[in-house]
């Protein structure tokens, strides 16, 4: 709710800040509520990130994944919600976790309710527990949807349009956009934990595993460096022009859709963020004093990973 505080965006940029990193969490208010973010109002979302992006700041968003009413349907749909209706530039996912010594984690456990005992797995990344809906195929598959659909080719000229549309450059954004997109797809990790060289060890291996034959490891390994170089310097290439071309193109200034629409009333009524379902029609009545917000139960896992 910062954008509230008068003047604290344009204060921000200009106190130097070129990219800020939101808590967004969810779309679906039950959802939110579950992970006790009440705070947190779908209806203050576009008018928030609309104020970062005319302050020319990158807007990055954390989205959890696997609360109890997901469904592998509604989360591909959600993210094209965001997609097209939300001026984010990178929204980073993360599978909803009973993190070790958290409440969570103990009510899941005094529950019976089985979780992974590997605690390697327990990153934020990876399924850990039984959801309600999906098998844990089923979750982990969609979290690996949600990445590739968020991040495919055609996003990519959105968002570097959008970045022109709001002077908060498309360049800056692209080098963004291909580190999260080149974490997931080549290193199979989290951005937050991606680099531009992977650095492993022969003998860094978990017990019991052996130790593999240098014959073996190093030459795979410099074929693999070589292998995710040349796809970065593809991405590079692929995207590159079209940022360079943006700023030269006097037009581009002017570029618009649903998402860098300025917010109107009748949007409540007409924008799928706020009728894709009973929670989030209920949310738009509680703001306009209609109705209060129908009752959210609370969700057996809360914990938001920071």
């Amino acid at each position: 709710m910062c954008h509230r505080l008068p003047h604290f965006v344009e204060k921000a940029a200009r106190a130097g800040v070129v990219r800020v990193f939101i808590g967004i969490e969810n779309i679906n208010p039950d959802n939110l509520a579950g992970a006790r973010k009440k705070q947190n109002k779908i209806t203050e979302y576009r008018k928030m990130l609309l104020q970062w992006k005319h302050a020319g700041i990158t807007t990055i968003a954390g989205y959890i994944l696997g609360f109890p009413s997901d469904t592998p349907e509604s989360i591909a749909r959600d993210v094209k919600i965001i997609q097209r209706e939300l001026p984010v530039d990178l929204l980073q996912f993360f599978c909803l976790t009973p993190l070790p010594g958290s409440e969570d984690h103990q009510r899941l456990y005094k529950a019976g309710v089985p979780m992974d005992s590997d605690l390697n797995k327990y990153d934020v990344e990876h399924v850990t527990t039984a959801h309600p809906l999906m098998s844990k195929e089923q979750w982990q598959q969609a979290y690996r949807d949600a990445w590739a659909a968020f991040y495919s080719r055609e996003h990519f000229e959105t968002v570097m349009r959008r970045a022109e549309a709001t002077q908060s450059g498309p360049g800056k954004v692209l080098t963004q956009l291909i580190w999260s997109y080149c974490s997931v797809v080549l290193e199979n990790v989290h951005p937050y934990k991606g680099g531009y060289l992977r650095r492993k060890y022969r003998k860094d291996r978990r017990p019991p595993l052996p130790v593999e034959s240098p014959f073996f490891f190093y030459p795979r390994y410099v074929a693999d460096v070589l292998y995710k170089h040349f796809k970065l310097a593809q991405a590079i290439w692929r995207y590159r022009p079209f940022a360079v071309n943006l700023r030269r193109d006097p037009a581009a200034r002017n570029y618009t859709d649903v998402a860098l629409t300025p917010v109107v009333d009748e949007e409540f009524d007409s924008l799928e963020l706020f009728t894709a379902s009973d929670s989030t029609k209920s949310a738009v009545l509680a703001m306009r004093g209609q109705t209060p917000a129908r009752p959210a139960g609370e969700s057996p896992l809360v914990n938001i990973p920071r």
